[in-house]
């Protein structure tokens, strides 16, 4: 769930900056979703099964089973974060 409520205000983003920047909103969209959804996926798939074997030992950490359960939005964040300002505001320095 917040998985999808990131990829959807993200997409949003894109779009509303691309349609402020002249580009256009559904290709930067679609970029958004993208720079947010593979690294969350490659996450999933290859860093957080190290971390349900170690909830497997030890169920009472708290720090690991948020780590496993809610990193991957971080990490997909995190990457279209660092996508919009390399799209949205390289561009406006050159205007």
């Amino acid at each position: 769930m917040p998985g999808t409520l990131a990829a959807i205000i993200i997409t949003t983003l894109f779009f509303k900056s691309a349609s402020g920047a002249g580009k256009n909103p559904i290709h930067m969209a679609f970029t958004g979703f993208l720079v947010f959804f593979i690294p969350a996926l490659l996450w999933t798939f290859f860093i957080t099964p190290g971390f349900k074997d170690t909830l497997a030992h030890d169920p009472s950490n708290t720090i690991i089973r948020l780590t496993a359960n809610y990193a991957y939005v971080v990490i997909g964040s995190a990457c279209s974060t660092w996508a919009w300002f390399k799209i949205f505001k390289a561009n406006s320095e050159d205007n």
